[in-house]
């Protein structure tokens, strides 16, 4: 009994953008921000590979962060397509 051969698919045709690619930044970035949106931030700035968000008013669910401003964050995409989120 013969076994098929599993094919390949071509390499450009499931291609995305490339690791670190300046395209893969924007895409990680557009991602983190519609998470961010879907959760009920709002976007305050926005660079080509950062991002500044705030929740408009305190988060109180279940109470635990009752009486908390508003928060603010800094999303940055560096050089390997990474995230980092910061508090300011």
């Amino acid at each position: 009994m013969a076994i098929p051969a599993l094919s390949h698919p071509d390499a450009e045709a499931s291609a995305g953008p490339e690791l670190g690619s300046d395209e893969q930044r924007m895409h990680v970035l557009a991602d983190t921000l519609e998470m961010k949106l879907r959760l009920g931030y709002e976007i305050e700035s926005e660079t080509e590979f950062g991002a500044v968000i705030f929740s408009p008013s305190p988060r109180r669910w279940l109470g635990i962060r009752k009486g908390q401003d508003n928060q603010r964050f800094t999303i940055q995409i560096n050089d390997d397509g990474g995230t980092n989120i910061e508090r300011n």
